[in-house]
């Protein structure tokens, strides 16, 4: 009838104007039919490409691209729903762009090496924010993030955290052995336990400080030898 044949003229130049558009070198952006709720916001992802989704916005629907280093994730992440691409697992969704670099930027979005233990890149919209590790920390690559020293190859943790353990194991901190403990030198508020020989700095937080005689961290109001102002007496 009139409808059939007017739904097969429908299908047939659906079908020929994804053909067209495939010869020209285009990719149809292929949206799976959801429902967009109002009020509401929600995305799901694009059939091929890793970089793109839908996004569904109080009934109203657009196709978005996350910006170079940044993949969809819909739980999202560092940018709407986009996340960092080493934390993305893209499944099928094997389309994935190339990195567009700017200086000291790989990618437009991402954190990357400085060339120094003590400090990373921290890249966004193409531009680097030289940003430091905690104290006693090290910049991991294999992470992205901050690690111990000693477990980042290239780093000298007895040069990051300004102490080298003792070869005999001796004192008070002995007791937390395999890993012995000790003060800081110049920070009582720190205290530093020996890992497979190797030193790594740990702060005993806020309103806190090491005491001497329990070579723990304790309520700061509690360690007279340690003068710092940072807290409050309840």
């Amino acid at each position: 009838g009139e409808t059939v044949d007017s739904f097969e003229r429908m299908m047939i130049s659906i079908v020929v104007f994804v053909g067209l558009a495939s010869l020209a070198g285009a990719v149809p952006f292929v949206v799976e039919p959801r429902h967009c709720p109002d009020p509401g916001l929600l995305a799901w992802p694009h059939p091929t490409a890793c970089d793109r989704y839908t996004r569904c916005e109080n009934g109203t629907v657009t196709e978005e691209v996350c910006p170079n280093g940044l993949l969809f994730d819909p739980n999202g992440g560092i940018y709407d729903f986009c996340n960092y691409n080493w934390r993305v697992d893209c499944g099928d969704r094997i389309e994935k762009p190339g990195p567009i670099p700017s200086p000291d930027c790989p990618w437009q979005f991402g954190i990357f090496p400085s060339g120094s233990c003590l400090q990373y890149f921290k890249c966004e919209f193409g531009l680097a924010n030289l940003t430091n590790c905690e104290p006693g920390l090290a910049y991991d690559d294999a992470t992205h993030s901050c690690n111990w020293p000693d477990l980042v190859d290239g780093c000298d943790s007895e040069a990051i955290v300004g102490f080298r353990c003792p070869d005999k194991v001796t004192g008070p901190g002995a007791k937390f052995y395999p890993y012995p403990r000790y003060p800081h030198p110049a920070d009582c508020t720190r205290l530093i336990p020996c890992v497979n020989d190797k030193p790594r700095l740990i702060s005993c937080g806020y309103g806190k400080a090491f005491s001497q005689y329990s070579y723990t961290c304790e309520d700061a109001s509690n360690v007279p030898d340690c003068p710092i102002v940072h807290y409050q007496k309840k």
